[in-house]
């Protein structure tokens, strides 16, 4: 198998199988068969695998130093400066960054991908509200920001930022300024991608922002951004588990909103889709529906 068939397989599989995953990353990224155009993914799976869910930046840094990086394009370069900073490394971590400054990278832009890289590394292991706080600070430079070529690479930072923030337990949803900050920045990665991405890239961060209103209860807001992801895909072609997603956070929405009979019949909408889900993602979409179905007026059906 090729490398490069190797880095597709493991991208498939790392979340269901990460130690395999784990195992098969030093061959990997030492592999002289791996094509340029390719590092910048393998690098981001030595970062998410090591760095993010086992918070080793060491052992992350220690791959991604051995890349050959001195003609490296801004994408692997962040990646290495994000593991390199949280490793410890400050001396490597400013030469590169540098590196991806001289190499015609636009400064603001390549800065600020390299703050939120590293404040997504850093979420893991980092108090709430000191990494919301510094989140916030970063929103403030994005609002200032001009459309630029970094403007997909800030698209999908602030999307993974915002859903790692959803994802912890401690997140509370009383709170004013958590409420704030996380739904600003699910509509920051809305406008990110409106200016970067495609119409899938523009229905996922519609359904970010529903799932971002809906966790803080605003019912409203949670509906239209659901039915304006759907819209998206009603307008652009087929992506069904996108859609049967969408419908659970509209359910989610109406049911809070006490529109019982319109929640209940998008979770029936929705569970017809999911019938041909196949093992790996079905137990996601069930685990949404249980939390559409725990609002009060969707409650039993």
């Amino acid at each position: 198998m090729s490398a490069t068939a190797v880095l597709d397989a493991l991208m498939r599989t790392h979340d269901d199988r990460p130690d395999e995953a784990i195992a098969q990353l030093p061959a990997l990224l030492a592999s002289p068969g791996l094509p340029a155009a390719s590092l910048p993914r393998a690098a981001w799976l030595a970062n998410h695998l090591l760095g993010e869910k086992r918070g080793d930046w060491r052992g992350a840094w220690a791959l991604l130093k051995a890349m050959p990086l001195a003609d490296a394009g801004p994408a692997l370069l962040r990646h290495c400066v994000v593991a390199a900073t949280l490793a410890g490394d400050a001396l490597a971590a400013w030469r590169l960054e540098r590196q991806c400054l001289a190499g015609g990278a636009s400064a603001d832009g390549a800065r600020l991908a390299i703050r939120l890289g590293v404040l997504l590394g850093a979420l893991g292991g980092a108090p709430l509200r000191e990494s919301l706080t510094e989140f916030a600070v970063l929103q403030a430079a994005l609002e200032l920001g001009e459309s630029g070529e970094t403007d997909a690479a800030l698209a999908a930072l602030v999307n993974n930022i915002v859903s790692a923030f959803l994802e912890r337990n401690e997140l509370d949803a009383r709170d004013p300024f958590c409420e704030e900050t996380l739904f600003n920045g699910a509509r920051i990665a809305r406008l990110l991608w409106g200016r970067a991405g495609d119409w899938v890239n523009h229905e996922r961060a519609e359904y970010l922002r529903a799932l971002t209103a809906n966790r803080f209860e605003r019912w409203p807001d949670g509906l239209l951004a659901a039915d304006a992801g759907l819209a998206l895909i009603a307008a652009n072609g087929e992506e069904e588990v996108d859609r049967a997603f969408l419908l659970l956070e509209r359910a989610r929405a109406l049911g809070g909103s006490g529109r019982r009979a319109e929640a209940e019949a998008a979770c029936a909408e929705a569970e017809a889709l999911a019938a041909s889900f196949d093992s790996d993602l079905r137990p996601w979409f069930d685990d949404c529906a249980r939390r559409a179905k725990r609002e009060p007026a969707v409650a039993g059906s």
